[in-house]
Parts: C-alpha cells; structure tokens; sequence
C-alpha cells in the first residue's frame, strides 16, 4: 500500500452517508485518547491532496502521531469494516449468501414450507442476474425438498435444470476463454489470417442457437471476440455493430447496467472512439450525452466510477469541439472541466492525463498557450509517479516543441533536443520521429525549394502512419500533420 495516498484516496472516495454510517460505528467503538482516529479521519477527509506534513504539523505533540504509519494502517482496516458493514446488504452475493443460510437454517428445523418460499424468492433474484453458480446452490436445496417429498416428477424437472445451467455455464465459459485468447495474442502480436479465420470460426461455432442456453455473459463474450476481431481485420463499421450489440443487450436488461456499470461505461467510450475514427461526429456526442447520464438514470452511486466517466467523457467532449472546429466552445468547457478536475487527486488514474492533453490540445488551438503550458507541465511532471502510456508522453513532448515554437520561446533548441534524445530510445515510435525532424526543418526558417519537397513527403507518410496507428488504438490524438501543413503555407522560401 503506497503510504502516503491510500488512506487519503479511500476516504476521499466515501459518500457522505459511508462517512456518517463510519462516525456512527467509531463512537460505538472508539473511546478516550483512540477518538485521535476520528480526528485523524476528518483531516485527510478535508484534504482535496494529500499532504502529510500538514497532518503531522496539525497533530505535533500527540502521542500516536510518533507511530502515524502504523495508525494509519489502523484507521485504514477500521474504513473497510466500515464498508462492508454499510453495504453488506447492498450487494448481491452479500444478500444471497443470506438466503442460502436462511434456506439451510429452514430446512434443518423441518420448515419446509417457509424453505420452498424462499428458495423461490431467490431463484428468481439470481435468475434475473444470471448468478448461476449461485443458482446451483439453491437448486440443490429444492431437489433435496423433492427427494423428501418423493415428489419424482419435480425432482426430474430439478436435476434438469440445474443439467441445462450447467451446460449454459460451460457455453459462456467457453466463448470466454476464447475472447481472452484473442485479446491476449493481439497483446503479443500473433495475430495472422490464420489466427483470425479460426477463432472467428470458434466463435460462431459455440454460440447456441438454442435461446435456453444462451445468457448474457454468452453474448456478451461472442460479441467481444467479434470486435477484437473486426478490429485486426479494420473493419470498423463491423467494430461498432460488436459494440452497439452490446450496449443493446444490456439496454434491454437494465439489471446488467446496475450490476456491471463498468462494462457498460467502457463499452459506450468503446462506441464513441470508433465514431470519432469513422467521422461520425454527431452519433459519437449522442453516445457521450448517455455515458454523462446512465449513472443517475439508473440511480447508481459510485464515486470511482463518475469520476471515470467525468474523465472519459471530459476528454471526448473536448476532442469533439478540437475535431469539429468549434474551439470557442471547446475553450469554455475546458473551465468547466477544470473546475471539476480540482476536486481529484492527481494519483487518481492515469486517465486523468489524457484529458489534460486534450486540454492542453484546445488551448493550443485556442492560442491559449499559457493554460496550453500548464496542462503539458503537468502531465510531465507526474510521468515519474503515474504509469503514463508512452504514445502520451511523446505527444506531449511534441505538443510543447510546438508551443515554444509559437511562440519563439529560448528553451526551444533545449527542448527539441531533449525530445529527441527520449525519441531515439523509443524507436518503434518512427512516426513521431517524423513528426519531430518537420518541426526541426521548419524551426530553421526560410525553406528551399527541396526541402520544401521532403516536408510535404513527410506529412504524407505521417498522415497515412497515423490514420494506421488510430485504427489499431483508437486513442484520441492531435493532428500534427495538419499543423505542419499551416505552417508550410505561411513560411518563407528561398
């Protein structure tokens, strides 16, 4: 556990309802010179960033601040107890698990009756949420009031229930283990025609065409496969028919959505990534408008994950006012954001960093350059804490040469050279190495006639290397060829 963000970050992530359920049960338990936890817990809690020399600055002269990482790690295990108390009845194994001791508690004291309720009551709660390995559990307990009752007929119809939950198991399991082989031989680059025509065939092979065997989870697997498929084939509009089958099947049951909000969030930023690869600007702000509302909509509370969904769909927001020429705007919903991006902890996910490029990218368009500066430092400043995507951290690189350039800054010799020391270490970023040789021919001032060949060869090869690499990621990036193009217009030729 990193020791100076853990605590902070666990508590920063508490509702205000988990707060007051945790001050209730500290009092209960906590008592005399212990009470220094709860001081302890609404200090961090009024912290937006950690910083632990003002706690120690605020608590110099008590005893357990000489002992701060162990008590720490105290208040640390008392905030999870706390949690799970508080939602203990929240969740579905918690309250299941409740039910199959309830049942087994009936059953033993001869309640038979009152068994059979509740063994229907959670059958149909599992069922709607295809918790089959729950399932099976509670289907033993309702083939063993059969065998009581010699009841052959329901006792028949029992065992092949739970034959046909198991075969459903084993389908889903399968196309599981599929769609991860595939992700993981694209992760290693084994992905040839050959790969690619035998799991597409695997894939069609083991979906059911039975509807009583098919679940949830085995379209949702197939329909995965499938879309990591069609993007090694690039056949994006095939991509985007994965995706958008996805999102209907958990639109038409909703219960998945408030089960597996995160599957659903990344699944519509899945959507509109490949909108915005495909041109498709309006469909991809439709999609962004349903990713800022599906949480309250379905009346999910989870901070982490509003705050992912601020973030991603922050960034996409942003890169749809860069895209389509409507910088102004982009501008004014940049303050927006950075008002909301304040009340994050710069630890809180890599995610962060993308949208500070993006901010970063409209400021730049907007001539903003001292906010364009400020995002850029920030993301440079943080690429030794935070595991940043190497692909951010050269385009940020090159985002400040351009900045400097702009606006004839001294440091930028200094810059393009330290750039290209980190570029030469990164070699297979040969794209970016193009990028950066345009803007060192171009910082040279007049341009002859030759090299005014060569730069527009360049961009050609940087345009179509990127509309490539965009195919393969999908990540939102800067058009630095287009910026290269302006430049060659205006500059001066000998």
């Amino acid at each position: 556990m990193r020791p100076k963000h853990d605590l902070h970050e666990l508590i920063r992530s508490m509702s205000m309802s988990e707060k007051r359920h945790f001050r209730i049960l500290a009092s209960r338990h906590i008592v005399g010179e212990k009470n220094n936890y709860m001081h302890l817990f609404d200090a961090m809690a009024g912290q937006e960033n950690y910083n632990e020399e003002a706690i120690k600055k605020e608590f110099a002269g008590t005893n357990f601040i000489r002992h701060l990482p162990s008590e720490k790690n105290y208040l640390y295990q008392l905030l999870l107890e706390s949690l799970n108390a508080y939602h203990r009845e929240k969740t579905f194994l918690s309250q299941h698990t409740s039910f199959i001791a309830s049942i087994e508690l009936l059953f033993q004291r001869g309640l038979y009756a009152q068994c059979r309720t509740l063994i229907y009551r959670a059958k149909k709660e599992a069922y709607s949420l295809e918790k089959f390995s729950i399932l099976l559990i509670i289907l033993r307990w309702e083939i063993l009031l059969h065998i009581k009752d010699e009841d052959d007929k329901n006792l028949n119809r029992a065992i092949g229930e739970e034959l046909r939950i198991l075969e459903v198991m084993r389908i889903q399991t399968t196309l599981m283990q599929i769609a991860f082989n595939i992700q993981i031989a694209i992760d290693k680059g084994n992905t040839g025609k050959t790969f690619i025509r035998e799991a597409e065939a695997d894939l069609r092979k083991n979906l059911p065409a039975h509807s009583q065997i098919t679940s949830f989870w085995t379209k949702y697997y197939f329909h995965s496969g499938i879309g990591l498929l069609s993007s090694l084939k690039k056949e994006q509009s095939k991509r985007i028919e994965s995706f958008m089958a996805v999102k209907n099947i958990m639109d038409d049951a909703p219960q998945f959505i408030r089960d597996l909000p995160g599957i659903y969030h990344t699944n519509m930023n899945n959507i509109v990534n490949v909108f915005f690869l495909l041109g498709k600007f309006s469909e991809a702000e439709k999609i962004i408008q349903q990713q800022k509302q599906f949480l309250s909509q379905n009346r999910i509370r989870n901070l982490s994950l509003s705050r992912i969904v601020f973030v991603n769909t922050a960034e996409s927001e942003l890169f749809f006012f860069y895209k389509t020429n409507r910088i102004r705007e982009g501008m004014n919903h940049a303050r927006r954001t950075e008002t909301e991006i304040r009340k994050l902890d710069l630890h809180f996910s890599p995610l962060l960093y993308d949208l500070f490029f993006m901010l970063a990218v409209i400021d730049f368009c907007g001539r903003n350059f001292k906010s364009c500066g400020k995002w850029l430092n920030k993301i440079l400043n943080m690429e030794r804490e935070i595991h940043l995507r190497k692909e951010l951290s050269i385009n940020t690189r090159l985002l400040y040469l351009l900045l400097l350039f702009e606006t004839h800054d001294i440091l930028f010799d200094a810059r393009l050279r330290s750039a290209k020391r980190y570029l030469q270490q990164e070699r297979q970023f040969s794209t970016h190495m193009k990028i950066l040789e345009v803007i060192r021919l171009l910082s040279e001032g007049s341009i002859s006639k030759k090299r005014r060949a060569l730069l527009r060869k360049y961009v050609a090869e940087i345009r179509t290397e990127t509309k490539t690499a965009q195919h393969e990621a999908l990540n939102k990036q800067f058009d630095f060829a287009s910026w290269i193009d302006e430049k060659i217009k205006v500059a001066v030729w000998e």
